[in-house]
């Protein structure tokens, strides 16, 4: 059997066709990197949720405006619960249709973003002192084209334990 050797010109052309796809290819997919965290603040009988998104990709991302720029909710957009059972949504409840291009907003590439909602009065918090987790899915979409559940991106915070005491009324 013959083998026939490739030459070192041959070779480095190879290599180089190679290395030049691989540029194309990365040139193509922008690199997207997005991170929630949660930090819960509570005192002065308030629990204040800080939302820090980071985009820490080559391309912009869209977050929900509300949790973005609102200072309270109109749906239940966190999940909460004690040590023995899930802490229900009371906040005021906006019906609308599924969320469109406009209830987003656009965090650049290599951008930190940061939003404190005040969730006192939106979950129902038991009487006394008492130990809670918090989670946040952190949805996020890559094209405002596709809102569909397909394009919904997410990349959940780690949960956050607390401590919050709801004084009890004075009769």
């Amino acid at each position: 059997m013959h083998v026939k050797r490739s030459s070192p010109a041959a070779k480095l052309a190879m290599v180089l066709s190679l290395v030049s796809l691989v540029g194309v290819v990365n040139a193509v997919e922008a690199k997207v990197n997005v991170h929630h965290r949660l930090e819960v603040e509570t005192g002065a009988g308030k629990v204040k949720v800080r939302v820090l998104i980071e985009n820490r990709g080559d391309a912009p991302v869209w977050i929900p405006r509300e949790i973005a720029l609102g200072d309270d909710l109109s749906a239940p957009r966190f999940a909460l619960s004690s040590l023995t059972d899930t802490v229900a949504y009371t906040g005021r409840m906006v019906k609308r249709g599924p969320l469109n291009a406009a209830d987003y907003l656009e965090i650049k590439p290599q951008t930190t973003y940061l939003n404190t909602l005040d969730i006192t009065q939106a979950y129902a918090f038991k009487p006394g002192q008492h130990s809670y987790e918090i989670r946040y899915a952190g949805p996020w979409v890559t094209d405002l084209r596709k809102l569909d559940a397909g394009g919904i991106k997410s990349s959940p915070a780690l949960p956050v334990k607390f401590s919050h005491t709801v004084r009890m009324a004075a009769r």
